[in-house]
């Protein structure tokens, strides 16, 4: 309780110091507290690069639908199946995946799955066998 109390006690001297402040002085740092949010966010968006949480689940094509889940909440192993069928077990990310271009492979195998994500609903699924593109899809998630 001491802590809250010390809080409000420091937030209302700070806005009393603010109040004190010119016109132009309250603009500049209103400037700053702008930037500074704009830094956090961008902060927060850069540390969550790898995040591949959002590519976990259901996805429908023009004929098939698609299932890509995480085996661990790390997202460090997926599995990929093409209507119950698996199409790979046990992949990894790729080194250079990005958190909107993300590939999928084995160490043995010589095919890859390049997953582009286009918005929260929609993806496109590349599928590339001795680094040769065989195939292309557009998928949408299922709900």
């Amino acid at each position: 309780m001491k802590f809250v109390e010390q809080f409000d006690a420091w937030v209302y001297q700070t806005w009393k110091k603010f109040k004190g402040l010119t016109e132009k002085q309250q603009q500049f740092t209103y400037c700053l507290l702008i930037l500074l949010a704009f830094f956090l966010i961008s902060l927060i968006n850069e540390q969550a690069d790898n995040n591949a949480m959002w590519l976990d689940g259901s996805w429908k094509g023009p004929s098939d639908v698609y299932l890509i889940k995480s085996k661990k909440d790390e997202c460090e192993y997926w599995d990929i199946k093409q209507n119950d069928f698996f199409l790979m077990e046990n992949a990894q990310i790729a080194v250079n995946s990005s958190k909107r271009n993300i590939v999928l492979t084995k160490n043995s195998g010589n095919t890859e799955y390049h997953i582009i994500k286009l918005d929260r609903k929609r993806i496109i699924l590349q599928i590339f066998n001795n680094q040769k593109k065989i195939k292309e899809l557009g998928l949408e998630r299922i709900k």
